[in-house]
């Protein structure tokens, strides 16, 4: 007896040394799974310094020529910082796709009520009472459920990487604009400063006049007011200069008076020959356009959406200890919510009909653009400009035989510095409304066609068009 009980003793010891043991490891496993909160500070001072080092990339050859406006736009689509801005939001949208494949945690609880009943009529609470309080249940997802919300939050994220791409497609065109803006305003300066020899050699040939008495002072000093409208036009050229450049350097992420080397480059052919072609180019910006592609994604999941409301009239079962159900009566059911849900799956597809719709019409009315911008330019080009150039010509020589006065030289000199100055910016506003119509049909940096199951992120898809 006495050996049996020294027995039970050791047994009893060994059973706590047991429980330190393994309850040792789980303590620390529990606790080297939790996440310690580490602040991260934002730093505005800092930040500014970094964004003023941002600088061009130098050329790895000294040849090499300036980029030209489609390559600025893959550059600022790398370095915007509101487009980095943006493009972080994929991750939320990925974190929200872990959390919606989870169950729901188990539920432990303790319920006092039968050792205090025990307590209040027998005057004591037996350890089966306390035991009787413990509860452990297991929340079942309903059928169908789980496989809703996951397919939802897929789609969730293919609508922020297409909003991404969206972004990128409206900042490409930006930039296109803004770098033909540069360009253009870099080539009315170069002619303006034509003008400038253009003007100064007729003051200088009244003055000469004037003063050999061929001339009067009046003649003599309009020709003088001819030359200083035009270097005014420099001044204002100038500043228009400075803005665009602020303007495009903006856009890439650089700082603002920084020189950024710009060539024009090749422009891409348009597509479209006769109006019989913007038929096809509708169903490529159909296939092609990021802004119709969020909306499908973003149907697709409403669809899903539809999908787990419909899962959830059915009643809630937990299982464990005991079973408890949920059934939904106050909720009728979950009606409101599948009406709700329907409401506003019908509401995303009008708003795709809408899109295509739109979608369409800037197809159409950029090509027209374009085709008017192209006629303007060939009249300015073909007649309006030789025409005003061979007329000063003439009045040159008519001048000198006195057959025209001053005052229709200088009226003939206007309307060429007005025809070369319209002939610049109609051949600028070609390049632009060509660009403009690749953007609207969708082949400027164009994404893949989406889908849910895409394993392409947004940076991979920026390295992809950068290259």
């Amino acid at each position: 007896m006495v050996r049996t009980a020294f027995r039970g003793k050791v047994s009893v010891k060994s059973g706590m040394k047991l429980k330190r043991a393994w309850l040792a490891p789980v303590l620390g496993a529990f606790l080297a799974s939790c996440i310690a909160y580490e602040r991260a500070p934002v730093e505005p001072a800092a930040i500014l310094a970094e964004l003023e080092a941002a600088l061009w990339p130098e050329p790895e050859k000294p040849d090499t020529e300036a980029p030209d406006p489609k390559r600025l736009a893959s550059f600022a689509i790398a370095n915007n910082p509101t487009l980095q801005a943006l493009r972080s939001a994929i991750g939320v949208s990925k974190a929200l796709l872990v959390e919606a494949g989870l169950l729901e945690d188990p539920e432990i609880g303790w319920d006092g009520m039968d050792a205090l009943a025990s307590h209040i009529v027998e005057g004591r609470a037996t350890t089966v009472d306390f035991l009787s309080g413990f509860g452990l249940t297991f929340p079942l997802p309903r059928p169908g459920e789980l496989d809703a919300k996951k397919g939802a939050a897929k789609w969730r994220v293919e609508e922020t990487r297409r909003k991404i791409l969206e972004a990128e497609r409206i900042l490409a065109r930006e930039v296109l604009m803004a770098a033909e803006s540069v360009l253009e305003t870099r080539r009315l300066l170069e002619q303006n400063q034509e003008l400038i020899r253009l003007a100064e050699r007729t003051r200088d040939y009244f003055k000469k006049a004037k003063e050999a008495g061929a001339a009067t002072a009046i003649q003599a000093n309009l020709a003088e007011g001819d030359l200083l409208a035009i270097k005014a036009q420099r001044i204002d050229l100038e500043a228009r200069l400075r803005r665009d450049r602020q303007r495009l350097n903006t856009l890439l992420g650089l700082p603002p008076d920084l020189e950024v080397p710009l060539s024009p480059g090749t422009l891409p052919e348009s597509p479209a020959k006769e109006r019989k072609d913007l038929d096809g180019l509708v169903r490529t910006a159909l296939e092609k356009r990021p802004d119709l592609g969020a909306l499908l994604a973003s149907y697709e999941a409403a669809e899903d959406e539809v999908r787990l409301e419909v899962a959830r009239q059915f009643p809630k079962l937990a299982i464990g200890t005991g079973l408890s159900i949920l059934p939904g009566l106050f909720t009728f059911f979950n009606r409101p919510a599948i009406r709700t849900a329907i409401a506003r799956r019908t509401v995303l597809a009008r708003e795709i009909r809408a899109k295509i719709h739109a979608i369409r019409n800037e197809v159409h009315d950029t090509w027209a653009a374009l085709e008017e911008a192209r006629t303007i330019f060939r009249f300015l080009e073909k007649i309006l400009l030789p025409n005003n150039e061979e007329s000063l010509r003439l009045a040159g020589e008519a001048f000198d035989a006195g057959e025209v006065t001053l005052l229709e030289i200088l009226n003939l000199q206007r309307a060429l510095v007005d025809a070369r100055r319209r002939t610049t910016e109609a051949r600028s506003e070609i390049r632009k409304r060509t660009w403009g119509f690749l953007t609207a049909c969708g082949t400027v940096l164009a994404p893949p066609t989406p889908h849910a199951e895409s394993k392409h992120d947004g940076k991979e898809e920026e390295e992809k068009r950068t290259r």
